[in-house]
């Protein structure tokens, strides 16, 4: 077997671990989440660095509800200056900050907080802050990797002991999936593909749950959709009767001022 399929092996098998052990607090989560929407509010999700790429990756775009919102502070969200984000995550305070500035409402909004380890600072005090001000909080993060690790918070928590829900990525120690014959570090992140995953069950799990509850999901479109030929349009089904011109518009507007980065 060459070393990508080694690699596709184990990433299946981690989605496929997911799958069968996390289906219950997913559901749970993505509950809290339609919880939120049904009161109008936002669902806000925060992590540093390469976190951060799970809470983007639904932020803004097709298949994604609108009142979603990733949380990136500039200093440490891995798009400059690398090597100094490890001490600025480690700062006090910015957690708590992040918090307070975007305004999360503890009667409709919801935080989910990302960090596979659960143990740097940041993560940490956005997760306290939000429990502090009864803010419902969802972890996405590996368990077991977190046990083996010394907490660096003073509270003497990691992210896992904070939460109302935790879903468990199931990464391994050292997030590397491929060992090489020959080379003694393991090559292949394995942390990313999953919490994508679970950050993505959660959200349609949550428009699943408001459907049933007779609401309507707020779902952006793909942007490309008003440039299809009619043709194509028709052979879309689930396309006839949406107003492919004004959707995305109309909840732009509606979430402009309320989700500061939009």
């Amino acid at each position: 077997m060459n070393t990508w399929e080694r690699y596709f092996e184990v990433i299946k098998s981690f989605v496929e671990d997911i799958r069968k052990t996390q289906g219950y607090n997913i559901r749970i989560a993505a509950s809290l989440c339609a919880d939120a929407s049904a009161k109008g509010g936002i669902v806000y999700a925060y992590g540093s660095w390469h976190s951060l790429l799970i809470a983007e990756e639904n932020y803004y775009r097709a298949a994604s509800p609108a009142n979603y919102c990733a949380l990136a502070e500039s200093s440490i969200n891995g798009t400059h200056e690398m090597s100094k984000i490890r001490a600025v995550e480690g700062c006090y305070g910015i957690g708590n900050a992040i918090v307070d500035y975007h305004r999360i409402d503890p009667q409709k909004d919801v935080l989910i907080c990302i960090s596979n380890g659960g143990n740097n600072t940041v993560t940490i005090d956005a997760a306290l802050r939000a429990k502090e001000k009864g803010i419902p909080v969802i972890a996405i993060t590996s368990v077991d990797y977190g046990n083996t690790l010394q907490t660096t918070h003073q509270c003497g928590k990691k992210l896992k002991d904070i939460a109302d829900v935790v879903i468990d990525n199931k990464c391994i120690i050292g997030d590397a999936a491929v060992k090489l014959e020959g080379y003694p570090i393991q090559v292949g992140p394995v942390s990313g593909i999953p919490m994508n995953y679970i950050m993505s069950s959660i959200l349609v799990e949550m428009s699943e749950l408001l459907i049933e509850r007779g609401l309507t999901p707020e779902v952006y479109l793909n942007g490309h959709v008003d440039h299809m030929s009619e043709e194509a349009k028709k052979d879309a089904e689930w396309l006839v009767g949406i107003d492919i011109k004004n959707h995305n518009k109309n909840l732009i507007d509606k979430y402009f001022y309320r989700i500061k980065s939009l």
